[in-house]
């Protein structure tokens, strides 16, 4: 069977996207560089200043659009992108063209169209026939393109797609990418899913731009041999070296073929074998581009701040200048990440200060750009407070009552991190015996064997090729081996692994900080790596080459396996009728036909109320990926932690949840009482399809009340409350 035309529209529509972030997140640091001539720009090669303009967009857009869109509106950043883009183009005409011949220019533009192409492709709905596939990643997509949409609906700042008690309810969340997303859509005529598609080209885009740039300016220009392999291998340039290497990840495709060999479940995503997981570049950059983007802006930060050592004191202001207003973007962008980098800067700022003086002259730099974020925040901060007041006072108000999730009242606290679980200590043959025989020295191990022995083994099975790199660094390290560079990185390395296994997150039951902190240890691992492939650690026996080797062809493989299994686990499952996925394909068809139709007929400010009690979550964010409006109660708990009080949230639930029930009886769904319902939330539309319970009852709501759509598996009906017709 061939694949479906909205498939087909789909893949446009996110190409289209990727192309209209061009004036987003490339054009305006381009301009802004070239304007400024920020350290040499204009004497750059055309693909350097190409890496510089999109890192520079991602530092310095990013927080002029969220401002620009929140005192003016997205409109407004749509033109400020136009006229990047025009300036752009014109620079580009007067000495660009010129240099764009050349191998490897030609080479990167071919991997960036092949980049573009798997992603689309790898997260795109497919559509073949009556059945919809989705990839695994619509687990976290539907929720992040309800945040594009929000953007697009309400502007900034947005409000909780997820819940509606009688009005707005504030986004106390990091929703900066989300604002880029939306004026991409918004210039592309894409929808709010096929942007989000786009986002996850140009995070790559950035991160490829970053490491291009590090390779180049923190560890020093490329030599002119490059780096060869074997005795008569071809030699590579540093940078395609580098952005190889991100394809490889540790050895979590070990865990997963054990569990494979035991006839245990499989994971979803092959990272899960881990409750604390450090998850590849692949998995990183497919499901959270908004942590991808913020770990760039803090690196270009940091580049700038390195960059800035000798220049005359007009350049250093320039550098503190834009790395202040990066660092105030990646705040924005992600939360989790800068909050560790800014540790690890604390941390660098002691090293430099005391012992370091090499990196010295850098630390007031560094300060400067630091106060500039701080007071580039000052408005966002100023929002993020108010909208966490009102959750966290709901909270306390809540809390006597168990079934209201409130929000929690600090970013931190002290976890230790739980990559290998430690209860499998009593599966070791002998301990049970000692700790009965020997209480107090079983419970000695036990917390010793917690706090190091399993976080360095979890760490050991996470990074694989670059533990061994982490090890042969600390070697060099001890011989006098490492440059000002190595060092730092080095340093850097082992502040953020120190502090993402002891310190963790408490928002959410997922630990987010420590998954999105590590990323910035894998980033500084991967320079580390390159060194090591220069021989800058000095000579490497042959069985620890050999064996460096065997990890990096297995962390390769686990990111060649992981990357198909997103993309296939959802569709076998269905297939293979397991609960949870089946039938979900079929349901995913359904909801898209019904919703794009509903599109068409109601106003964009509507109000519309799904059935939140489904077989499986991937059903319900099946029908929060379609439902593109505001809803009542989008989940559960209402996604309060996104922002909102939680107080009437369990009576929100309440009576939604008996809207689709039959368990109420027949008055409790009836065409009135759905209409008093409605206006006591606001809702103007309820939708129902035929696998919910009160599609079976003809006397109920779903055929009583005018029908705005019907696909005969779906109806729309319009009821009483803020936009029904």
């Amino acid at each position: 069977m061939f694949v479906d035309w909205l498939t087909w529209r789909d893949i446009f529509g996110c190409l289209r996207a990727v192309v209209t972030f061009a004036p987003v997140l490339l054009a305006p640091g381009y301009c802004l560089a070239w304007a400024t001539n920020l350290v040499g720009f204009r004497t750059r090669s055309l693909g350097e200043r190409l890496a510089w303009g999109v890192v520079l967009s991602f530092g310095v857009m990013t927080i002029a659009a969220v401002e620009l869109a929140k005192y003016g509106s997205l409109s407004a950043v749509c033109w400020l992108a136009g006229a990047c883009a025009a300036g752009f183009a014109g620079t580009l005409a007067t000495d660009g063209w010129k240099q764009v011949r050349g191998g490897w220019s030609m080479a990167g533009a071919g991997v960036a169209g092949v980049w573009v192409l798997f992603v689309v492709l790898e997260l795109v709905d497919v559509g073949v026939g009556n059945q919809l596939y989705l990839s695994f990643t619509v687990f976290d997509h539907s929720v992040r393109a309800a945040f594009v949409d929000a953007v697009m609906r309400m502007g900034v700042p947005p409000a909780n797609p997820f819940y509606w008690p009688g009005h707005a309810a504030a986004m106390s969340y990091y929703y900066f990418w989300y604002v880029l997303a939306a004026v991409a859509a918004k210039l592309g005529r894409a929808t709010a899913r096929q942007a989000m598609i786009a986002s996850v080209v140009w995070s790559g885009f950035g991160l490829a731009a970053t490491v291009a740039l590090y390779c180049r300016n923190f560890m020093g220009s490329d030599s002119d041999e490059g780096i060869r392999f074997g005795a008569s291998g071809r030699r590579w340039p540093r940078t395609a070296v580098a952005l190889t290497l991100l394809a490889v990840t540790g050895l979590d495709l070990l865990p997963v073929l054990v569990k494979a060999l035991l006839r245990m479940p499989t994971d979803p995503d092959m990272e899960w074998w881990s409750g604390d997981q450090v998850a590849s570049w692949a998995d990183s950059v497919l499901w959270v581009p908004h942590h991808i983007a913020g770990l760039v802006c803090c690196l270009v930060g940091f580049l700038l701040v390195w960059i800035a050592k000798g220049r005359r004191v007009g350049e250093k202001c320039l550098c503190g200048l834009i790395a202040g207003l990066s660092f105030a973007s990646a705040f924005g962008l992600s939360t989790w990440v800068p909050l560790a980098f800014a540790i690890a800067m604390a941390a660098w700022i002691l090293w430099a200060t005391v012992w370091d003086r090499e990196s010295r002259p850098r630390v007031p730099v560094l300060l400067g750009a630091g106060l500039v974020a701080v007071v580039a925040l000052i408005p966002y901060l100023t929002e993020l407070r108010a909208a966490r007041k009102v959750a966290t006072e709901g909270s306390y108000a809540a809390a006597a009552d168990s079934s209201i999730a409130g929000s929690a009242t600090h970013l931190l606290s002290i976890h230790f991190r739980r990559i290998l679980d430690p209860e499998c200590l009593w599966s070791v043959p002998g301990f049970v015996g000692l700790t009965r025989t020997h209480p107090l020295a079983g419970r000695l191990i036990f917390v010793l064997a917690k706090l190091v022995v399993l976080p360095v083994a979890g760490y050991f099975l996470e990074l694989g090729f670059y533990g061994l790199i982490l090890v042969m660094a600390w070697r060099a390290m001890g011989r006098a081996r490492l440059d000002e560079a190595a060092r730092t990185a080095l340093f850097l390395v082992s502040v953020v692994l120190l502090v993402s296994t002891y310190l963790g997150s408490t928002v959410i039951a997922s630990n987010d900080f420590g998954w999105r902190a590590v990323l910035i240890a894998q980033f500084f691992l991967l320079l580390l790596a390159v060194q090591w492939c220069e021989n800058g650690f000095g000579v490497t026996s042959r069985r620890l080459r050999i064996a460096m080797y065997a990890m990096a062809w297995i962390g390769l493989a686990g990111t060649v396996y992981q990357v198909a299994e997103l993309r296939v686990y959802l569709p076998v499952e269905d297939r293979l009728g397991r609960p949870g996925a089946s039938g979900l394909a079929e349901r995913a068809m359904v909801l898209r036909q019904g919703f794009d139709e509903l599109d068409r007929k109601i106003p964009v400010d509507a109000i519309v109320q799904y059935n939140i009690a489904q077989p499986s979550s991937y059903f319900l964010h099946a029908q929060i990926l379609e439902t593109r409006r505001q809803t009542a109660s989008g989940l559960q708990g209402c996604g309060v932690a996104f922002g909102g009080d939680p107080r009437a949230c369990a009576g929100i639930d309440g009576e939604v949840l008996g809207l689709f029930s039959l368990e109420a009886g027949p008055e409790g769904a009836s065409p009135a009482e759905a209409q008093s319902v409605c206006a006591r939330l606001g809702v103007g539309y309820l939708v129902a399809t035929r696998w919910d319970e009160v599609w079976t009852d003809t006397a109920d709501w779903v055929w009583r009340l005018p029908v705005v759509v019907n696909t005969g598996d779906l109806r729309a009906v319009s009821c009483a409350g803020r936009g029904s017709d």
